[in-house]
């Protein structure tokens, strides 16, 4: 896992330490607090040079797999993923791709219609006695919190990825607003009764309902924020960057470099400076700059080149950070391919959907490049279809959702497929993928959603 899950490449002698580091710790049960082993121990275990080892140490605490404890007593702790690490990567790689305030609700109308979809099946006493208390207390104004009675029916749902998604696009989506003192007692009420409503139909089994319900607490919501001038269109640059680098003051470096990208707009392979130049300009030591830089790095914010024109660079965002940190969050959640199968699934039909209702003659050229392009004798590129049609879908929140679900399947099917029998799927998923084009080419939706929803049904099975 502590290879990119985006491009696929060969890991660097210090991203396998990383991953070796990464299994073991999955593979003891996730020890948290356990020391796994001092440095001059792991040093002799790997074998490998003291800066190849610090640099997988690094790896692993972006990852918040593990952090390293100095002193006595001290060495490689365990430690747990949270879901602000997950959130934090998830908003910055969000903000680098310019997502849009209807975009982020566009992806949570098809996330929370999945939730409303498979809730209702689910619920049991329990999770009717948390829903109808949560209303009681909204109603009386004891719960404020709009995101609550949302992330309640993700976790009835059973899915710790659609739980996960639900909540990075709801803590994502306010951060839209300008002042967070627009949602008022009048705007609280309104929210409540339309939760009561939506929990009602919950309850009652009702999924079609629910699901209308949902949609049109979405809309509503969605309104009230464009009417609003306390409303951003795009997430602000003052959005935070955080790591476990151990060192606040590289933290925070790493955080004014960002704000100084994000607030030029400063575009890829941008030069900011020499590591001279930024050590003088934020008078920083050597050694804490090169922390804030790892940090810069691992987000794909900015990247150094050494050389003779060498320096920090603004890097091309990617989507491979946010895979990596989901996927040991999800692992650590004990998350299987049953639930990201199924939730990948909804998202990408919904996207198929939407491909079709935007197709125009640069889309159908796109389409057709993919699906001539599409190189599959080693099976690592049978997902690149998948990869398009999100990018042609028009909504970079989704794209977003679903690259990481594209992600997280291409990192079990390499770890777990023989390539003779991945060179056979990807003939077969070369002969499917054509069908779902031709599909979406006739703008025929209906068609293009089942030959897509049976393709990855088949995945699912395949990967099992």
């Amino acid at each position: 896992m502590a290879r990119s899950a985006h491009n696929g490449k060969p890991s660097k002698l210090a991203a396998r330490v990383a991953g070796q580091i990464v299994n073991n710790v999955i593979a003891q049960g996730w020890p948290v607090g356990e020391v796994i082993g001092s440095e001059q121990e792991l040093l002799k275990r790997f074998d490998v040079s003291r800066a190849v080892f610090r640099e997988a140490v690094r790896l692993v605490e972006h990852q918040q797999v593990a952090q390293m404890r100095r002193g006595p007593g001290g060495g490689l702790v365990v430690t747990e993923p949270t879901l602000e690490g997950v959130i934090d990567a998830a908003v910055i790689y969000l903000y680098r791709v310019g997502a849009r305030l209807d975009e982020v609700f566009e992806a949570r109308h098809v996330l929370e219609e999945i939730v409303t979809e498979l809730a209702p099946s689910r619920l049991d006493e329990e999770g009717i006695g948390q829903l109808r208390r949560l209303v009681e207390q909204e109603g009386s104004g004891e719960v404020t919190d709009p995101r609550a009675l949302h992330s309640l029916l993700a976790s009835i749902t059973g899915n710790p990825a659609l739980e996960l998604f639900v909540d990075i696009l709801n803590r994502a989506s306010l951060l839209y607003l300008r002042d967070r003192r627009a949602i008022n007692s009048t705007v609280m009420e309104g929210s409540a009764r339309a939760h009561a409503g939506l929990v009602e139909a919950v309850i009652a089994g009702d999924e079609a309902l629910a699901r209308r319900r949902m949609r049109k607490h979405l809309e509503a919501e969605v309104e009230f924020l464009r009417r609003g001038r306390f409303t951003r269109q795009v997430l602000p640059h003052s959005v935070l960057l955080s790591g476990s680098t151990g060192h606040k003051r590289a933290e925070s470096v790493a955080r004014e470099i960002f704000h100084a990208v994000a607030a030029g707009s400063l575009q890829p392979g941008h030069r900011l400076g020499s590591e001279a130049d930024l050590m003088e300009r934020y008078g920083v030591s050597r050694a804490v700059l090169r922390e804030s830089v790892r940090l810069l790095e691992h987000h794909h914010i900015a990247i150094m080149r050494r050389g003779p024109r060498g320096g920090l660079f603004v890097d091309t965002p990617q989507v491979a950070a946010v895979s990596d940190v989901v996927a040991l969050y999800l692992a650590r959640r004990g998350i299987d391919i049953g639930a990201f199968a199924e939730l990948r699934i909804g998202v990408e039909t919904a996207l198929v959907d939407l491909t079709v209702d935007r197709l125009d003659a640069s889309r159908r050229a796109e389409l057709e490049e993919a699906l001539q392009s599409e190189v599959t004798a080693n099976g690592r590129t049978i997902h690149g279809l998948h990869v398009t049609i999100a990018r042609l879908s028009g909504n970079r929140a989704l794209e977003f959702v679903a690259l990481v679900l594209i992600g997280l399947t291409r990192l079990h099917q390499d770890e777990n497929q023989a390539p003779s029998v991945l060179k056979g799927i990807g003939d077969e998923v070369h002969r499917t993928h054509e069908g779902i084009a031709a599909a979406i080419q006739a703008g025929d939706g209906e068609l293009a959603r089942r030959r897509m929803r049976r393709h990855l049904e088949q995945l699912a099975v395949r990967l099992r």
